[in-house]
């Protein structure tokens, strides 16, 4: 071999093996232990509304099709899909996925669940997602049709909801529901749930995707105290967290042997009203409470500053938000405040309860907040502070005077609104009635082309901050906290982990 080509071969061998080093070779097998600082409500994919159920979800069961991490829709279940036109979906299945019980998925499972979500006496909040289908059609064994009564804008992002996961027949008329007994299709099962303490998912071994997942068993551990979940990084009993206290993040980003990943997220924290409960029927009071809101100081103090303000479309999804200092009552003015209490008959203010929970997603910290800046209005809000399960409970009977919340966003504005302000969204907890903005709710939806959505958009944003049933306060940011040698997991946006399927260990 001559000296140049020598030269060569080694200079070959010295790249492959530094590529190999920096990008790491994937390792089957292991345990990832993930800690969380809340316990499931349920398990049922079509009814539940918990964050803590949709981060397990996740990972037991499948959609037709799913968001990435660029927040693009690819396909999940369905290997591709045809819009012939713009009331009409045909989607093409995967051929040989299993439910976790052995049978097949075909598209009699596609119809069903839909046809499920559709029920209204099955509560799913899937319901308003996919609300304008009018007919679903079995094509053949691996094919579906969709058909809609009116185009719908959003629905392919409907589609890729967790309450829009499929399920089967058979186990749902055997347990009633799946909260508690879960036959999904996805990379994991469930093994072992001790309630409030820890629960146990193992590989499933006819995963669609061939060769993954890569890890052999994903634990979670409910370990309710950030400083906690912190702590056990350190300490080596957990692997990865998903943390949201900011004092607890500044924490770790000072310890090297700890990696964090953040991204602005597009789920939204939300200060809301019982729009049918006196005094919040009133909009002038609404209104002088937006007034009171300083979402700065907000997320200064209660998230340090990890979080970005935003109006009714999350702020991350540029396309769409607008400039949040740019709607009506987003600015604090405690002159006008006062001014239109007076006008409304409260001169001296009026006491009311502030619904939130210990948990990240209850809002705690951002009520203590709140609370202190309508203090300077004259007002008199008392933290109603409840478990989180009594939490859901008060959630679900739309049980309170004003809410702290931290809502699902979602990249189409359709789904997210709709869903949530328009009279009968199935997630209107503020029970918000309103014409115009019903109108405009259902124009948004029909249009497919960006450029006639976007001004019906621009609008709604407005309305919507005028008529404050709900105070949009900021965007937080998605953070989870990793020991160096997890590999290969990617952030969602909307703190989904379904790239748990993707991720080894590197020990």
């Amino acid at each position: 071999m001559n000296k140049k080509r020598k030269f060569l071969v080694i200079s070959l061998i010295i790249l492959f093996t530094v590529l190999s080093f920096s990008s790491g070779q994937i390792k089957r097998g292991g345990t990832l232990t993930i800690g969380v600082d809340q316990e499931v409500v349920g398990l049922d994919p079509n009814i539940v509304t918990a964050f803590s159920s949709f981060r397990r979800i996740d990972l037991l069961y499948n959609r037709l099709v799913k968001y990435d991490d660029k927040l693009n829709i690819v396909p999940d279940l369905a290997a591709s899909w045809e819009i012939p036109d713009n009331l009409t979906y045909i989607f093409h299945l995967r051929k040989g996925v299993k439910f976790h019980n052995g049978r097949e998925l075909t598209a009699e499972d596609v119809k069903y669940t839909l046809e499920r979500i559709l029920d209204p006496k099955t509560g799913s909040p899937g319901r308003s997602y996919i609300e304008p289908i009018s007919s679903i059609e079995v094509v053949d064994k691996y094919t579906v049709k969709i058909k809609l009564s009116t185009p719908l804008a959003s629905l392919l992002s409907g589609l890729a909801s967790n309450n829009c996961a499929i399920v089967p027949k058979e186990e749902v008329e055997k347990y009633g529901n799946l909260q508690r007994n879960v036959v999904g299709t996805g990379p994991f099962k469930l093994a072992e749930w001790v309630p409030d303490n820890y629960m146990r998912l193992v590989r499933n071994p006819d995963y669609f995707e061939k060769g993954l997942p890569y890890l052999d068993e994903i634990i979670f551990r409910v370990i309710p105290e950030q400083t906690s979940l912190l702590a056990g990084l350190k300490a080596g009993a957990l692997d990865m967290a998903t943390i949201n206290d900011g004092s607890v993040i500044l924490q770790a980003k000072k310890d090297p042997n700890l990696v964090i990943m953040q991204k602005p997220g597009i789920n939204v924290r939300t200060f809301g009203f019982n729009t049918m409960r006196k005094p919040f029927n009133d909009i002038r009071v609404r209104q002088a409470i937006a007034l009171a809101i300083d979402r700065d100081e907000i997320v200064a103090t209660a998230e340090f500053g990890m979080a970005m303000p935003s109006g009714p479309i999350p702020a991350s999804v540029k396309k769409w938000a607008k400039n949040v200092k740019l709607l009506p009552f987003s600015r604090p003015n405690l002159k006008k405040a006062k001014e239109l209490l007076t006008q409304a008959g409260y001169p001296d203010g009026f006491s009311f309860k502030i619904v939130c929970s210990p948990t990240y997603e209850g809002g705690i910290a951002v009520a203590q907040v709140i609370q202190n800046q309508l203090k300077k209005i004259g007002l008199k809000p008392e933290l109603e502070v409840l478990e989180w399960g009594i939490y859901i409970d008060r959630w679900k009977k739309r049980d309170f005077d004003s809410m702290v919340e931290l809502r699902g966003g979602d990249p189409d504005p359709d789904r997210f609104l709709y869903r949530i302000l328009h009279s009968k969204g199935a997630v209107n907890n503020f029970l918000f009635k309103d014409e115009e903005v019903d109108k405009l709710l259902e124009e948004g939806r029909k249009l497919t082309k960006y450029e006639e959505r976007k001004p019906i958009y621009d609008k709604l944003q407005v309305l919507i901050s005028e008529k404050t049933p709900v105070i949009f306060l900021y965007v937080p940011y998605e953070t989870q906290i990793l020991k160096p040698y997890v590999k290969g997991f990617k952030q969602v946006g909307n703190g989904a982990l379904y790239y748990l399927a993707r991720t080894w260990i590197e020990k």
